[in-house]
C-alpha cells in the first residue's frame, strides 16, 4: 500500500498509531475497545477502564508505557439528569497521573479546573498489585490495611478551579490531601483566605 494516501473519511472502534518497530505511541478508541494500561511490554489490568463507557485517547512514551490520556463521557439518569465527564492527565514515569485537567457535571452543579498530584516513587506495578488484593478480599479492615502505603503516598495535592459549590480559586491540600490553603471567591462573590489545620478547622481567615 502506498504511503502517501490521503483518506477523506474513516471510521473506526479503535485507531492505535506505532512506530515502525509496533512500539505503541497512541491509541485512539470507543467505550468499547478502551486501550490498555500497557507498562513494560505487559498489559498490567486486562479489562480496566472497561464497561464504563468512556471514549478518548491514550498516550504512550518512548518506551511504549502509557504515559497520559485524555478520556470524556456523558449519560442521562432515568430522572433525565445529564452528566459528563472529561479529562486530560500526563504521568509520572511508570506511575499514574501528576497533573490533570477535568470537568465533571451532574445536573445543574459542574466542577471543572487543573489538578496537581503526589504519586509514589515506586513502579505502578506495585499499585495495581495491590488494587487487584483490595477488590478480592470482602473485609473492610484488610481493604483499608492494604490501600492505606498508596495512599499514604498518593493524594491530590492542588485544584486551581471552579467547585461544584459554585466557588472558585485555589485550593492547597497536604499530603494527606485535606485543604491547607484555600483562596477563593464563594458562589456570591465574597473572597476568601483561609488557612486550615490537618482536621479541617479554619485557624487563620482573612475576608
Amino acid at each position: 500500500m502506498a504511503s502517501n494516501v490521503i483518506y477523506k473519511h474513516l471510521r473506526t472502534e479503535r485507531l492505535d498509531i506505532t512506530e515502525a518497530d509496533g512500539t505503541l505511541k497512541l491509541s485512539l478508541f470507543n467505550g468499547e475497545n478502551v486501550a490498555p494500561l500497557m507498562m513494560d511490554g505487559e498489559d498490567l489490568f486486562p479489562g480496566h477502564r472497561q464497561g464504563q463507557d468512556i471514549a478518548g485517547m491514550i498516550f504512550y512514551n518512548s518506551q511504549g508505557d502509557e504515559c497520559g490520556g485524555m478520556s470524556l463521557t456523558s449519560s442521562r439518569t432515568a430522572e433525565g439528569e445529564y452528566r459528563a465527564g472529561m479529562s486530560m492527565t500526563f504521568d509520572q514515569y511508570k506511575q499514574d497521573q501528576v497533573i490533570q485537567m477535568i470537568m465533571q457535571q451532574q445536573g445543574e452543579q459542574c466542577m471543572y479546573g487543573f489538578r496537581i498530584y503526589d504519586r509514589p516513587d515506586t513502579h505502578i506495578k506495585e499499585t495495581v498489585a495491590a488494587v487487584k488484593a483490595m477488590r478480592a478480599t470482602d473485609d473492610a479492615e484488610e481493604k483499608e490495611r492494604i490501600m492505606a502505603p498508596i495512599r499514604a503516598q498518593s493524594s491530590l495535592r492542588m485544584m486551581i478551579g471552579r467547585q461544584h459549590d459554585g466557588s472558585v480559586g485555589i485550593y492547597v491540600n497536604g499530603k494527606d490531601g485535606k485543604v491547607r490553603i484555600r483562596v477563593c471567591l464563594d458562589a456570591d462573590d465574597i473572597p476568601h483566605l483561609e488557612l486550615l489545620d490537618g482536621d479541617g478547622n479554619v485557624v487563620k481567615t482573612l475576608v
